[in-house]
């Protein structure tokens, strides 16, 4: 008997490989109809395929405990876009609560206006419990869901005074990591590269640079700070116009996230400014990106694997605890060095 493959199975359903590759795995990006279409003809055609596409297989005859939505809510979306890290995020939920054997129903609110509508088809959903994607959530809309009557938590966002359990990055630790590297690295005028729009994540960040400065006594000179579009297009733009304007950087910098460090990358390459020979640069997620791009990304990690877990395991522990204390998570950091960082005569 031949081997099936991916190919003969997408070739029998008139999908690409990629499709069934995703369906297999239990990845994003399939809608369940074809998921289902792909997983019953692997079946029937006794795939043989890696470890993780016969757990998949597996799972489908696996008594399923109930769903669990999974809110992504874009206020504005200029900062939950689909970019690596947040791609990386809603896989890893997905992926933790597959394994606890429960469902993610993904739902998108786009806008502050449709919150409210968002929230009634979700109180009229079959649900245990709900997830909230909450980079760029404001306290006034975490507060429409105090009232619901279901386990919820909050993920990636750390609201003061939030009354519900919450999984977040712990912002100021990943920037204290990078600002550390640069000081031994003989770094004395280090700037910011700080969102124009605003969320709690880089909020939070940007106060742990200014507490930096202040721990490594270096100068707080406010135009280090340098406002900019969390885009890869928008900080280009907003960097080659300071440049025009005859601003001269500090020797070295640290942004609010990697888009927004791989914006200031493009724009000084285009200016004529060497990465790092002139400017030093430091991002935050380590986006894959981060690695394949020349010089490499030196980036503050942050794991969206053990976000995922955390997120579930609080939701579940909600769920047979309606009663606790709400918990406050915050998931460290480490820091992937590469080369977008030069070390300089270090001052005595």
């Amino acid at each position: 008997m031949e081997t099936v493959t991916i190919k003969d199975i997408a070739k029998r359903l008139n999908v690409s490989p990629a499709t069934v590759s995703l369906s297999l795995n239990g990845r994003p990006g399939v809608n369940e109809q074809t998921r289902e279409k792909v997983l019953t003809l692997a079946q029937e055609l006794n795939y043989n395929g890696n470890i993780g596409e016969h757990k998949t297989l597996k799972r489908k005859t696996q008594k399923n405990f109930g769903n669990i939505g999974f809110l992504v809510y874009k206020r504005h979306g200029r900062v939950i876009t689909d970019s690596e890290f947040f791609t990386a995020l809603i896989s890893s939920v997905e992926l933790a609560a597959r394994t606890q054997n429960y469902t993610i129903l993904l739902t998108y609110c786009i806008g502050d206006k449709e919150i409210l509508n968002t929230i009634k088809l979700l109180r009229n959903s079959n649900l245990v419990g709900l997830l909230i994607l909450g980079t760029e959530l404001a306290e006034e809309d975490a507060e429409l869901f105090y009232k619901f009557n279901l386990p919820i938590v909050i993920l990636d966002c750390d609201i003061l005074g939030c009354e519900l359990d919450t999984v977040t990055i712990h912002n100021e630790d990943g920037i204290w990591r990078g600002m550390k590297y640069l000081y031994e690295q003989g770094h004395r005028e280090i700037g910011y590269l700080h969102s124009s729009f605003s969320i709690r994540n880089f909020e939070q960040r940007r106060l742990g640079y200014e507490n930096c400065l202040e721990r490594f006594c270096l100068d707080r000179e406010s135009q280090k700070i340098f406002l900019v579009e969390p885009t890869i297009e928008g900080t280009c733009a907003n960097i080659c116009e300071l440049v025009n304007q005859g601003i001269k950087f500090p020797s070295a910098m640290v942004a609010d996230n990697d888009l927004i460090a791989l914006g200031a990358m493009k724009a000084f390459a285009q200016c004529g400014i060497k990465v790092p020979d002139d400017v030093s640069i430091i991002g935050f997620d380590n986006i894959p990106m981060t690695a394949v791009i020349e010089p490499q990304l030196t980036s503050i990690d942050v794991s969206c694997e053990t976000l995922g877990k955390l997120a579930i395991r609080q939701l579940l522990r909600r769920k047979k605890n309606p009663n606790a204390i709400p918990q406050r998570i915050s998931v460290g950091t480490n820091l992937n060095i590469r080369s977008s960082v030069q070390a300089l005569n270090k001052v005595l």
